[in-house]
């Protein structure tokens, strides 16, 4: 679906029956508009990057106004919160269970879409978050990574659908107690899940027990808890995302935590297909 809105213009065009040559509206209309709203040439690419609509697209700057939305303005901020009941501390806080923030926002539609798939994904969130604090991981820890994940996704396309899969493999594991009982065929496909989670997420892990650097397949081996396990998490890049320290009353929790990332993953994924969708549905004419 994320396709879509490109598949739809491009069809537009194809079946108007006329000869149409890509254009960019006219570099003063649109300059201007960008003043008006605020935003810089790299902002407008940015943000068409995201919705896979590219600015050749749009021959005027009518049909890409169309395209972006209503900016957000006091009225219709307050219809849209009388709409989901909400005050402003209410979407304050809202936004920030998911990492996210009402500044990320410049047209109204956005914000409606993002606000209709979080208002009925609160609790999923909230139950992935108190499940992960269980080892170590804060809820601010888990909003930025849920961000990450997010342009993750939005990066890569359909790397993140793979999650689907692994949640899948993961299953069998979760009544696991202590990993080190395993045998080990078991302890390898477990030591595999870990490792493709990481590079779905194009994450590296730091662990440390007692000041020391210990590999993921020397922690799923161990017997016993290794005292408090310093965990860092970092991007590919090696910018860090998480940074905490797993109790030594968590350790055996390891299997457990493991799925909530697979599910916050998943609902990272789930939330950009359907703002792209709804992004789909908000210019097609036809809906």
């Amino acid at each position: 679906m994320r396709k879509a809105i490109f598949i739809f213009l491009l069809s537009f065009v194809l079946m108007s029956n006329v000869p149409v040559a890509w254009a960019t509206p006219p570099a003063n209309e649109l300059n201007q508009y960008l003043a008006e709203i605020g935003w810089t040439k790299q902002d407008l690419m940015n943000y068409l990057n995201f919705y896979e609509m590219p600015l050749e697209g749009f021959s005027t700057l009518a049909d890409l106004k169309n395209a972006l939305g209503t900016p957000v303005n006091a009225k219709n901020l307050q219809d849209l919160l009388s709409k989901y009941h909400l005050s402003q501390t209410d979407l304050n806080n809202l936004l920030k269970q998911f990492g996210d923030s009402l500044d990320k926002y410049k047209f109204i539609e956005d914000l409606n879409n993002t606000l209709a798939f979080y208002t009925n994904h609160d609790n999923v969130m909230a139950r992935i978050k108190m499940d992960m604090a269980k080892i170590g991981i804060t809820s601010k820890e888990a909003d930025r990574f849920f961000s990450y994940l997010t342009q993750i996704e939005e990066d890569n396309k359909t790397q993140l659908d793979q999650m689907q899969s692994l949640d899948y493999q993961i299953d069998k594991f979760l009544g696991t107690v202590d990993p080190s009982q395993l045998n080990a065929e078991q302890l390898d496909e477990l030591s595999q899940i870990f490792k493709q989670t990481l590079n779905l997420y194009e994450i590296q892990l730091k662990l440390k027990a007692n000041n020391k650097n210990i590999t993921l397949d020397d922690l799923l081996k161990m017997k016993i808890s290794p005292g408090n396990l310093y965990t860092g998490v970092y991007s590919n890049a090696g910018e860090p995302l998480l940074d905490f320290t797993i109790p030594a009353k968590a350790f055996q929790g390891v299997v457990a935590g493991l799925e909530e990332l697979l599910n916050l993953g998943g609902l990272a994924n789930e939330f950009v297909d359907y703002m792209h969708s709804e992004k789909y549905n908000d210019i097609n004419p036809y809906k």
